[in-house]
């Protein structure tokens, strides 16, 4: 099991809530968000996209976000 890096306590896996139009998991996406006025979208063609899982520590409440290596979106 993970240990939290502050107090040592246990961690549980979870996931941060990405409100917009749906409820759907939080994610990440490579490079420099698109900052063009006519943007349909924040995200630069060509990113990769990965799902954020979060860690929270039973002990203290702290989060730990990951992008996890070999994840697949």
């Amino acid at each position: 099991m993970e240990r939290c890096i502050r107090c040592e306590g246990d961690l549980e896996l979870g996931f941060i809530i990405d409100k917009g139009d749906a409820v759907t998991q939080a994610q990440w996406a490579s490079g420099e968000p698109n900052s063009k006025f006519w943007r349909l979208s924040a995200i630069q063609s060509g990113s990769r996209i990965l799902p954020v899982v979060t860690y929270r520590c039973k002990s203290c409440g702290r989060l730990e976000s990951y992008a996890p290596v070999g994840a697949q979106q």
